[in-house]
């Protein structure tokens, strides 16, 4: 009996044994299981992190290919806005001097030069006259009563108005149309 009781008190020892043993490995299993839900958060937030940086990296080359073809597109804006009092000065010489003259074919065939090479570039004049104002076009330096055409029409120009490319680099300067007082 005595070894009846021995081989139980091994078995319960046994039990005990494999039972710490479980126990030990249960809570190492979810010790791994907690720090594999903490990496996985981590990796989601790096993925997340990662696909923020990349997009926001696209926007950065996107930006600056459009910042360099604006540039491109109107490098030389400054020098053009310096020659067009030129242009005007040609215009006026041109409309001064009545007879006709070797003097004022040359200036005249200096000014369409230049003219000519603006267009090439991208640079154009707009006609004013007899069109309706526009105030992203036109500048208005004075107004007229006229009842020969609607209040809002440009009837005259002093200075003619030029874009380049699909930007204005000079507002043309115009006298607009009103409607006369009645008295």
């Amino acid at each position: 009996m005595a070894q009846k009781v021995k081989s139980e008190k091994n078995k319960s020892v046994k039990k005990t044994k494999s039972n710490s043993k479980v126990n030990k490995y249960k809570s190492e299993i979810k010790e791994l299981t907690l720090e594999l839900e903490k990496k996985s958060s981590e990796l989601d937030s790096f993925k997340d992190k990662n696909i923020r940086l990349l997009a926001e990296f696209d926007n950065f080359k996107r930006r600056s290919i459009s910042e360099r073809k604006q540039t491109t597109k109107y490098s030389g804006e400054s020098l053009i806005k310096d020659l067009l009092p030129i242009i005007d000065d040609f215009s006026r010489t041109i409309e001064s001097v009545k007879e006709e003259s070797l003097l004022k074919d040359g200036i005249l065939l200096v000014k369409n030069k230049l003219q000519k090479t603006f267009e090439e570039n991208g640079i154009n004049s707009f006609d004013s006259i007899g069109t309706k104002f526009n105030p992203e076009l036109h500048e208005a330096l004075m107004s007229q009563e006229s009842d020969e055409c609607d209040e809002g029409i440009i009837l005259n120009e002093f200075e003619k108005g030029y874009k380049y490319h699909d930007k204005i680099l000079r507002h043309a300067k115009v006298v607009v149309s009103k409607l006369k007082q009645e008295d």
